[in-house]
């Protein structure tokens, strides 16, 4: 009898264990696919493997998950890059300069002076300074009548004294030679509308030598639903009092919040394309307050971590200036691109992988060369030339109507 109830005892005990081993193996694998990602993410992380892992484990866990995974690899990245220069083992040196594309200047005409969009040098913010710190460099002429003024230039600051190894990057572009673009990617921003881009550079804009520059674009829709419209299409809807740059039907760049500027609504035609992304990072030539408050960047998380962020700011003269740096905040971004020049400025992308900015030139041959703005970028810039999963930003060379004596930049 005793060991009658003993052997009927036993199936009973082993079925209580079953569900406890599996009630254990959850925490377990959940534990081991975080350090996979994380793994994958410390060695490939600012490659293509990298980017994938990210994106296919923000699918699986989420975005609030895949935030909390990241700020990890990013907080414990920025300590051992912080170790490194506190041990000497980093040594901090001016970013490569870009290659001057055309001959020099050539003097103005007697009766026919346009200024040059200002190109003034901009105040370091660290000591000691490095080679070339805050100065701009001429990249190329305008055409025809205008050689004389250049239509970009390029430069770079330390904007956070606490971080001197942070460098950002930038570029200015003279619009009245040069146009932008907006492109939908392949796969991004996506949306509930489904609707999906090209991903590619215009045919007609990559003949002869008339693609100047690529610049990357914004979040991902998961990543706060931020509104893209292009070439009269809108791809994800506008949010109201969300930063946005806008392209008008004769070129005019306008950098405001949606539903809060008197030119950025749906009942504006005029507008031939915008982009949403988070808040203003510079509101009428003053840094947004914002910039400290988490949850107008995309997550809490990520805005407290140091990472690569780029922007797109608007001087005062309507030039548009690019900026893109390492180990950043939204406020020493914002810093950056306001010792540029810009009253008004926005961020776009935060991805390590994504934040790149490619300089285009065609010779007579027709043999296409790309320069980075940054060699750490990742990327070749021939990606925007097929068909690119993510949205970008893209500029033209535009040669504008021969005008008589003027010295102010010519009204639009």
């Amino acid at each position: 009898m005793h060991s009658s109830q003993t052997r009927n005892r036993r199936p009973a005990q082993k079925a209580r264990r079953r569900p406890s081993r599996k009630k254990h193996a959850l925490p377990w694998l959940i534990v081991c696919s975080i350090i996979t990602i994380v793994v994958l993410v410390l060695t490939q992380g600012n490659g293509t493997v990298g980017a994938w892992s990210a994106d296919e484990f923000r699918e699986i866990a989420g975005p609030v998950a895949a935030a909390q995974v990241e700020a990890w690899y990013l907080d414990l990245q920025n300590k051992f890059n912080q170790l490194q220069y506190q041990l000497g083992l980093q040594h901090i040196t001016a970013p490569s300069q870009l290659p001057l594309t055309m001959a020099k200047s050539a003097p103005p005409p007697a009766r026919v002076a346009w200024k040059a969009m200002p190109l003034p040098s901009m105040q370091p913010l660290i000591s000691p300074v490095l080679k070339g710190e805050g100065s701009w460099n001429m990249l190329e002429q305008a055409p025809g009548p205008y050689a004389y003024l250049p239509i970009d230039a390029s430069a770079f600051i330390r904007p956070d004294p606490h971080y001197p190894y942070a460098i950002v990057t930038l570029l200015q572009f003279d619009m009245r030679f040069s146009r932008l673009h907006i492109v939908a990617g392949t796969q991004e921003p996506g949306g509930p509308l489904h609707a999906y881009g090209t991903g590619s550079i215009a045919q007609a804009d990559q003949a002869g030598n008339t693609l100047l520059a690529v610049l990357n674009g914004g979040f991902k829709y998961a990543d706060g639903a931020y509104g893209l419209m292009t070439d009269g299409r809108v791809y994800v809807p506008p949010q109201p009092n969300v930063a946005t740059i806008a392209i008008t039907r004769n070129g005019k760049l306008i950098i405001g919040s949606w539903g809060v500027d008197p030119e950025l609504n749906s009942q504006n035609k005029n507008l031939l394309a915008w982009r949403q992304n988070a808040s203003l990072l510079i509101d009428h030539g003053a840094i947004n307050p914002l910039t400290r408050d988490g949850a107008a960047w995309g997550g809490t998380i990520l805005n407290k971590e140091y990472t690569w962020r780029s922007g797109l700011g608007i001087t005062a003269q309507g030039n548009l200036i690019y900026a893109a740096g390492n180990a950043l905040l939204p406020e020493t971004l914002g810093k950056a691109l306001s010792a540029a020049g810009a009253v008004m400025a926005m961020e776009t992308d935060i991805n390590p992988f994504w934040t790149r900015a490619f300089l285009y030139q065609r010779n007579n041959n027709g043999t296409l060369t790309i320069n980075k703005l940054n060699t750490q970028m990742q990327g070749t810039g021939n990606e925007y030339l097929q068909a690119d999963q993510r949205d970008f930003f893209y500029l033209t060379r535009y040669t504008p109507a021969t005008i008589t004596a003027t010295n102010r930049y010519p009204s639009r």
